[in-house]
């Protein structure tokens, strides 16, 4: 009988093992199919309701800045304080205005506390009656105060629109009447249609207490059943439940008076699954029996270890460093093999740590770049500049966009990485002067710059960054003027740079994992740590409700390296 040779012996068993394997896969695919695909589903949904509730949260919110900025007017402010006003006029251009610049306001309303009306848009389906300040919105905005109401109301033509209330006070915060806009529907619709949640997965928007702002399904407005049911959803403690046919998410917009509720089915899921099931068993089989071909084939491969070695020797000889000798065969062919790798291992590591750090370079070269430009600063600080010159404050906006210019500038630093000390502060200056002016007293600042620090470069967009961060994270949360004060000192050899502010503070184990979170603070620390090493520092000290402390600690014997 003919002995088989090492390499059909071998493989025989690899193959076995390989047929034995893609069953155990398949079955194994068959079992958790189900759920790996419920579990795309309901993170799909959970990404599209989330980012769809974001959007719609800056919808709102400029929609209530809007509001804010027209209670506050001057034109207002003066009819409201005066009964015999003779600016009716005025203030009609001024509603013209608005609603020609925004083509998805239908009315503005105005009422003072006298009972005096002033509207404009379409007037026969704004609903108005004999005693303006008796109506349930009019109260409401007064018991908010300077927060703005947003409801989802039915006109005269009894089509849902949107309301936003606000009240309006003069300087010494005396009651003078409350101002409201209607907004079209169809802005919100178009927000929720725009989800992709599946074949029969939709959305709808609800208020806190379960009332139904958006929905998809007209029925839903007369059927007591369908009502009790988006109710048990809103009462739900949970924001996202599962049952056997359908996945729901709920997200909170903005301050949480809506909640914008997804809805996914996994039917349709289902039934891809077992497509998927039928396309994976085919090309399991055909990769089956490739690998069992090359399985052979590799296994001839392996007895010829003299001839593989001779051309990986003339490869590298050719200039391919990447390849490597197989270390089989006899035993004095696997220690020249390993050698002759170790050899290679060398000079590809020396070549890949090359490679690497002027990647690296690049990589946060990229980084810099990307951080110079934030678009939603960009777009709140271009709609500012809108509202100024809706209102005609001119010289605002030569300010604002003179600061905005000085800020691009000094990102771009004509393509430099380095700037100075002084430069970056100049950075930074002014763009808390164009959020000053968006913010007005919600946001105060001090910059104390000792005139002991010495011209030192520093990597550029470093300090910016952080004090965005005390904005939004800090002072944007709470109800009382904000401060942010940036101090820099000299301390030895060293510059300690510290961005304080008075907003909602941190826990001490929200401190040590917000070091390393968030783009902009990582960006910063990973940057500062290329340029000076481990010598450099940032420490958080906060304190829930009281501040936060960022505290740079800068080498100043590292300024040749930079230079």
């Amino acid at each position: 009988m003919r002995k088989k040779s090492l390499a059909t012996r071998l493989f025989g068993y690899l193959s076995l093992m390989l047929c034995v394997l893609v069953v155990i896969i398949g079955s194994f695919y068959w079992v958790q199919s189900s759920e790996l695909f419920h579990r795309e589903v309901e993170e799909h949904t959970i990404h599209e309701i989330d980012t769809s509730a974001k959007y719609i949260e800056q919808y709102v919110s400029n929609l209530k800045s809007t509001s804010i900025a027209l209670a506050q007017s001057k034109e207002i402010q003066t009819y409201a304080q005066n009964d015999h006003a003779n600016n009716k006029d005025a203030i009609h251009q001024l509603f013209d205005t608005i609603l020609k610049s925004h083509p998805d306001f239908r009315a503005i309303l105005f009422v003072t506390k006298d009972g005096r009306i002033l509207k404009t848009g379409m007037d026969e389906e704004m609903v108005t009656s004999t005693d303006m300040m008796a109506q349930e919105w009019y109260k409401e905005a007064i018991l908010k105060s300077n927060t703005p109401i947003i409801k989802s109301t039915k006109n005269n033509s009894n089509q849902v629109v949107i309301s936003i209330s606000q009240e309006i006070k003069g300087e010494d915060g005396q009651h003078l009447g409350v101002i409201r806009l209607d907004v079209d529907y169809q802005e919100l619709e178009k927000y929720v249609k725009e989800l992709s949640l599946g074949t029969n997965g939709y959305a709808f928007v609800i208020e806190k207490d379960g009332t139904i702002i958006y929905h998809p399904d007209s029925e839903v407005f007369e059927s007591v059943e369908k009502q009790m049911s988006v109710q048990d959803i809103s009462n739900s403690p949970m924001d996202s439940m599962v049952s056997e046919d359908y996945f729901v998410h709920k997200s909170t917009i903005g301050n949480g008076d809506w909640v914008l509720v997804g809805v996914s089915s996994f039917s349709s899921f289902k039934e891809t699954s077992f497509k998927l099931l039928a396309i994976v068993s085919a090309v399991g089989i055909v990769s089956l029996m490739i690998c069992m071909f090359g399985i052979y084939a590799l296994m001839r491969y392996q007895l010829l270890p003299v001839k593989q070695l001779g051309q990986v020797m003339k490869k590298v000889e050719e200039g391919d460093t990447t390849i490597r000798a197989q270390e089989n065969g006899a035993q004095e062919f696997q220690v020249l093999a390993a050698s002759f790798n170790q050899m290679l291992e060398k000079i590809e590591k020396l070549m890949q740590d090359e490679k690497e750090q002027e990647a690296l370079t690049r990589v946060y070269e990229l980084k810099a770049l990307t951080s110079q430009i934030n678009p939603h600063f960009l777009y709140n600080t271009l709609e500012t500049i809108i509202w100024m010159a809706e209102f005609q404050d001119h010289k605002k906006v030569v300010e604002i966009t003179k600061a905005l210019s000085n800020y691009f500038r000094l990102s771009l630093n004509a393509g430099n990485e380095l700037v100075t000390l002084q430069q970056e502060i100049e950075h930074v200056r002014q763009y808390l002067f164009i959020q000053k002016e968006r913010y007005g007293d919600k946001l105060n600042y001090r910059i104390d710059f000792s005139e002991e620090i010495p011209p030192i470069m520093i990597p550029k967009i470093v300090i910016q960054p952080l004090v965005e961060n005390a904005i939004y994270h800090g002072i944007k949360e709470i109800d009382r003027p904000g401060q942010i004060d940036i101090t820099l000192l000299k301390i030895d050899e060293w510059i300690e740079i510290c961005i304080a502010d008075n907003g909602v503070g941190m826990s001490g184990k929200e401190t040590s994992s917000k070091q390393l979170g968030g783009i902009g603070i990582k960006n910063v620390t990973e940057r500062l740590k290329l340029f000076f090493g481990e010598a450099f520092t940032m420490t958080i000290d906060s304190k829930p409700n009281e501040y936060t402390k960022v505290y740079l600690r800068i080498p100043i014997k590292r300024q040749q390296d930079l230079q």
